[in-house]
Protein backbone atom coordinates (compact mmCIF):
# COMPACT_ATOMS: atom_id res chain seq x y z
CA UNK A 1 0.00 0.00 0.00
CA UNK A 2 1.87 2.97 -1.01
CA UNK A 3 0.84 6.49 0.64
CA UNK A 4 -1.07 9.80 0.34
CA UNK A 5 1.91 11.97 -1.71
CA UNK A 6 2.39 15.15 0.52
CA UNK A 7 2.56 18.46 -0.32
CA UNK A 8 4.00 21.70 1.09
CA UNK A 9 1.33 24.88 1.12
CA UNK A 10 3.90 27.40 -0.70
CA UNK A 11 6.46 25.46 -2.56
CA UNK A 12 4.35 23.69 -5.06
CA UNK A 13 1.56 24.63 -7.88
CA UNK A 14 -1.33 25.33 -6.71
CA UNK A 15 -4.51 21.69 -7.36
CA UNK A 16 -7.14 22.98 -9.47
CA UNK A 17 -9.43 22.37 -6.47
CA UNK A 18 -9.04 20.93 -2.80
CA UNK A 19 -11.07 18.97 -0.16
CA UNK A 20 -10.93 20.73 2.93
CA UNK A 21 -11.20 18.17 6.68
CA UNK A 22 -12.14 20.34 9.91
CA UNK A 23 -8.83 20.03 11.06
CA UNK A 24 -6.90 22.70 8.69
CA UNK A 25 -10.12 24.91 8.70
CA UNK A 26 -9.66 25.09 12.97
CA UNK A 27 -6.04 26.14 11.99
CA UNK A 28 -7.12 29.11 9.76
CA UNK A 29 -9.87 30.45 11.88
CA UNK A 30 -8.71 29.79 15.75
CA UNK A 31 -5.61 32.25 16.10
CA UNK A 32 -4.50 30.20 19.11
CA UNK A 33 -3.79 27.25 16.81
CA UNK A 34 -0.11 26.15 16.48
CA UNK A 35 0.13 26.04 12.92
CA UNK A 36 -2.33 29.19 12.36
CA UNK A 37 -0.11 31.62 10.26
CA UNK A 38 0.55 28.80 7.93
CA UNK A 39 -2.70 27.51 7.29
CA UNK A 40 -4.39 30.68 7.31
CA UNK A 41 -1.56 31.75 4.15
CA UNK A 42 -2.22 28.65 2.40
CA UNK A 43 -5.56 29.07 2.90
CA UNK A 44 -5.26 33.40 1.14
CA UNK A 45 -3.18 31.22 -1.63
CA UNK A 46 -5.82 29.49 -2.52
CA UNK A 47 -8.34 32.27 -2.19
CA UNK A 48 -5.62 34.24 -3.86
CA UNK A 49 -5.73 32.16 -7.03
CA UNK A 50 -9.55 31.21 -7.03
CA UNK A 51 -9.39 27.64 -6.34
CA UNK A 52 -12.55 26.10 -5.14
CA UNK A 53 -12.95 24.15 -1.83
CA UNK A 54 -15.08 21.23 -1.51
CA UNK A 55 -16.46 20.04 1.94
CA UNK A 56 -18.91 17.37 3.17
CA UNK A 57 -22.12 18.65 5.07
CA UNK A 58 -20.80 16.70 8.20
CA UNK A 59 -18.12 19.85 8.09
CA UNK A 60 -20.50 22.21 9.94
CA UNK A 61 -20.57 19.29 12.71
CA UNK A 62 -16.85 18.47 12.82
CA UNK A 63 -15.82 21.81 13.18
CA UNK A 64 -18.16 22.80 16.14
CA UNK A 65 -16.08 19.56 18.16
CA UNK A 66 -12.93 20.96 17.06
CA UNK A 67 -13.82 24.40 17.87
CA UNK A 68 -14.80 23.36 21.10
CA UNK A 69 -11.63 21.19 22.06
CA UNK A 70 -9.36 24.52 20.56
CA UNK A 71 -11.37 26.98 23.06
CA UNK A 72 -10.99 24.48 25.86
CA UNK A 73 -7.15 23.83 25.00
CA UNK A 74 -5.98 27.38 23.96
CA UNK A 75 -8.54 29.94 24.96
CA UNK A 76 -10.62 32.19 22.91
CA UNK A 77 -8.90 33.68 19.99
CA UNK A 78 -7.95 37.21 20.97
CA UNK A 79 -10.08 39.50 19.31
CA UNK A 80 -13.27 37.47 20.98
CA UNK A 81 -10.99 36.91 24.56
CA UNK A 82 -11.12 40.79 24.71
CA UNK A 83 -14.62 41.31 24.33
CA UNK A 84 -16.32 41.59 27.41
CA UNK A 85 -18.79 39.04 28.68
CA UNK A 86 -22.06 39.36 27.62
CA UNK A 87 -24.04 36.85 29.04
CA UNK A 88 -24.25 36.15 32.77
CA UNK A 89 -24.92 32.33 32.14
CA UNK A 90 -22.14 30.54 31.50
CA UNK A 91 -24.00 28.20 29.59
CA UNK A 92 -25.36 30.79 27.45
CA UNK A 93 -22.28 32.43 26.96
CA UNK A 94 -20.53 28.89 25.85
CA UNK A 95 -23.37 29.05 23.05
CA UNK A 96 -22.48 32.77 22.18
CA UNK A 97 -19.27 31.87 21.16
CA UNK A 98 -19.90 28.58 20.02
CA UNK A 99 -22.22 30.85 17.29
CA UNK A 100 -19.62 32.93 16.68
CA UNK A 101 -17.23 29.98 15.76
CA UNK A 102 -19.85 28.80 13.46
CA UNK A 103 -20.05 32.39 12.40
CA UNK A 104 -16.51 32.56 11.13
CA UNK A 105 -16.81 29.14 9.42
CA UNK A 106 -19.70 30.22 7.06
CA UNK A 107 -17.96 33.41 6.45
CA UNK A 108 -14.76 31.56 5.60
CA UNK A 109 -16.54 29.50 3.40
CA UNK A 110 -18.07 31.95 1.54
CA UNK A 111 -14.99 33.68 0.70
CA UNK A 112 -14.50 30.84 -1.85
CA UNK A 113 -16.13 29.20 -5.01
CA UNK A 114 -17.16 25.89 -3.28
CA UNK A 115 -19.36 22.59 -3.39
CA UNK A 116 -21.05 20.72 -0.37
CA UNK A 117 -21.14 17.22 -0.80
CA UNK A 118 -24.10 15.76 0.76
CA UNK A 119 -23.78 13.01 3.00
CA UNK A 120 -26.17 10.40 1.68
CA UNK A 121 -26.63 6.53 1.21
CA UNK A 122 -24.10 6.43 -1.57
CA UNK A 123 -21.32 8.08 -0.13
CA UNK A 124 -21.85 6.57 3.43
CA UNK A 125 -21.49 3.44 1.29
CA UNK A 126 -18.09 4.67 -0.49
CA UNK A 127 -17.08 5.61 3.08
CA UNK A 128 -17.05 2.40 4.83
CA UNK A 129 -14.62 0.44 3.02
CA UNK A 130 -12.10 2.83 3.17
CA UNK A 131 -13.24 3.86 6.92
CA UNK A 132 -12.33 -0.19 7.22
CA UNK A 133 -9.31 -0.35 4.72
CA UNK A 134 -7.27 2.88 6.14
CA UNK A 135 -8.51 2.41 9.58
CA UNK A 136 -9.61 5.91 9.67
CA UNK A 137 -12.13 7.42 12.05
CA UNK A 138 -16.18 7.84 9.88
CA UNK A 139 -15.84 11.50 9.18
CA UNK A 140 -12.42 11.02 7.64
CA UNK A 141 -13.07 8.05 6.06
CA UNK A 142 -16.30 10.79 4.70
CA UNK A 143 -13.79 13.43 3.56
CA UNK A 144 -11.50 10.51 1.08
CA UNK A 145 -15.45 9.58 0.31
CA UNK A 146 -16.06 13.04 -0.84
CA UNK A 147 -12.69 13.36 -2.78
CA UNK A 148 -13.33 9.93 -4.61
CA UNK A 149 -16.76 11.14 -5.30
CA UNK A 150 -15.79 14.42 -6.69
CA UNK A 151 -12.94 12.77 -8.50
CA UNK A 152 -10.60 15.69 -6.49
CA UNK A 153 -8.34 13.96 -5.12
CA UNK A 154 -6.50 16.91 -3.12
CA UNK A 155 -7.20 17.06 0.53
CA UNK A 156 -5.85 19.65 2.72
CA UNK A 157 -5.75 18.24 6.38
CA UNK A 158 -3.16 17.88 9.22
CA UNK A 159 -4.19 14.91 10.25
CA UNK A 160 -1.74 12.28 10.04
CA UNK A 161 -4.25 9.44 9.52
CA UNK A 162 -4.44 10.50 5.84
CA UNK A 163 -1.05 10.04 5.31
CA UNK A 164 -1.59 6.28 4.70
CA UNK A 165 -4.40 6.75 2.47
CA UNK A 166 -2.97 5.94 -0.91
CA UNK A 167 -4.16 8.05 -3.96
CA UNK A 168 -4.20 11.32 -2.28
CA UNK A 169 -2.77 14.57 -2.73
CA UNK A 170 -2.13 15.68 1.24
CA UNK A 171 -1.68 18.99 1.56
CA UNK A 172 -0.16 19.40 5.00
CA UNK A 173 2.81 21.31 5.16
CA UNK A 174 4.35 18.69 6.97
CA UNK A 175 2.85 19.34 9.91
CA UNK A 176 1.84 15.79 10.92
CA UNK A 177 5.57 14.86 11.35
CA UNK A 178 6.56 17.78 13.10
CA UNK A 179 4.00 17.20 15.61
CA UNK A 180 5.41 14.14 16.13
CA UNK A 181 8.56 15.13 17.11
CA UNK A 182 7.39 18.33 18.97
CA UNK A 183 4.28 16.56 20.78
Amino acid sequence: MAAAREHMFDEEPLPEAVVLDSDFVIHVLHENEEFHGECIAFARRLLDNNVPIIYSSLLRIDFWSGWRRAVNLRGLPPEIAEAPLLLPDPVAERARLYRVGDGYLRDFLRLFERYEVRIGVRLLNRALPVMAHYNLRSHDACVVACALHTEVPHIASLDRDFCRVDGIELWNNDIPSRRRRTG
